[in-house]
């Protein structure tokens, strides 16, 4: 009954009928298993309560996304693009690309989809050029450049809450660059109509005080991610204080700037691992860990690939943000070292369809709201080509060293 409850929820969760708040169905599900005595009040208390790090890393991220946006970092960094492309729209579209990875990298993805997507929106369309192919980029990188770093992702540290920074690497530094070559080169291939010609080149200054605060705010707080990860400290707790020192350092009202964060997502999350702990406790997670444990003992290969287009699959057919977190409850029971394929699979699966990621459903929210389109359809025939082309080499790789 617990899994028929909790795969219930997630499916309303990715449907989202009657066009409720996501958060509404893992929260109210949570309830309904509480209130039938499958999970003690107590328990699903300990249950959030023990993902800590996980909610604080999460609410930092959104507190460093809304303090840079605030102070305009976003935009100078689109305008500073904007002038370095010397005019040519494919210059523009590469670099634009290429910054989207270093924010989704050192940042967070979702700040890369949610907040560069409207900027740089307005900017390509001020300069009459066709918005679409430069707006691909932005959501196809922030799910590709995702997990080459444990911090680049929520999910990255939901699946593996205490990674250590040169292991972390090893396993998953050469993926993430073949991945991100591998986008931008689809991209390029399929927008190269599009992106042809030129349009007149414009000046960017020096950055604004503000926007310098807050540049040299957020290069600490990347800082302090690496520290944190060679002293093996939480991360929730750097990405929470960096939000309030990138909020102070913006120099705007902070009430204001993270009334615009998207504080549901923790609700979502703190419901998910509810959900999963009375799965954990009624032993469906055990019994897919040992499934996985097993699969690791044997062909190197065959097992990674499980494990990671498994993730990849039901993220498409869910969310990858409930496989992020059933991922998390397998990889601490698996006695095989699952985490990084199941990293990877959870990353790199949104790039196939629009409702598997939280990002790129907020990304179509944004698009619509400027009267731009993207069918299901549209968005396939890209992701058929760049899924399969970033997640082969992560799968090799990993068979390759384990």
């Amino acid at each position: 009954m617990v899994f028929v409850i909790a795969a219930f929820a997630i499916a309303l969760l990715a449907t989202r009928p009657f066009g409720l708040p996501r958060w509404v169905w893992p929260v109210a599900a949570s309830l309904l298993i509480v209130a039938l005595g499958y999970e003690p009040a107590p328990a699903a208390a300990r249950a959030i309560l023990a993902q800590w790090n996980v909610l604080l890393f999460i609410a930092g991220l959104l507190g460093i996304s809304a303090g840079a946006h605030a102070a305009g970092v976003f935009h100078w960094i689109t305008d500073f693009i904007l002038a370095r492309a010397d005019g040519s729209w494919r210059r523009l579209f590469v670099g634009l690309f290429l910054t989207g990875a270093v924010i989704a990298l050192l940042l967070s993805n979702d700040a890369t989809a949610v907040v560069l997507t409207p900027i740089v929106y307005r900017a390509v369309t001020r300069h009459g050029g066709n918005p679409k192919p430069f707006l691909f980029a932005c959501i196809f990188v922030a799910n590709t450049a995702s997990f080459g770093l444990p911090f680049s992702n929520p999910a990255n540290v939901l699946i593996l809450p205490h990674a250590r920074l040169l292991p972390y690497v090893w396993h998953l530094a050469i993926p993430q660059l073949c991945a991100i070559a591998a986008a931008l080169a689809l991209l390029l291939f399929f927008f190269r109509r599009e992106i042809a010609g030129s349009y007149g080149t414009t000046e960017c200054g020096a950055p604004v005080a503000a926007v310098a605060r807050a540049l040299i705010a957020m290069a600490l707080v990347v800082v302090c991610y690496f520290v944190a990860l060679a002293r093996g400290w939480p991360l929730g707790i750097v990405a929470s204080a960096g939000a309030i020192v990138v909020v102070l350092a913006a120099g705007k009202n902070p009430v204001g700037a993270l009334r615009r964060a998207g504080w549901s997502v923790v609700s979502l999350l703190a419901g998910l691992f509810v959900l999963f702990d009375a799965a954990a406790r009624a032993g469906f997670v055990a019994w897919i860990a040992a499934h996985l444990t097993a699969a690791m003992h044997g062909s190197a290969l065959v097992a990674t690939a499980s494990a990671a287009a498994g993730a990849a699959a039901l993220s498409n057919l869910f969310n990858n943000l409930p496989v992020a977190v059933a991922s998390s409850y397998v990889a601490a029971r698996a006695s095989a070292p699952v985490a990084y394929p199941l990293i990877a699979g959870v990353d790199l699966g949104p790039n196939l369809v629009t409702s598997a990621s939280l990002a790129t459903i907020l990304w179509l929210t944004i698009l619509r709201q400027y009267g731009v389109r993207v069918s299901f359809a549209e968005y396939l025939r890209l992701g058929a080509a760049v899924l399969p082309a970033t997640l082969l080499p992560a799968i090799l790789w990993l068979s390759l060293i384990r």
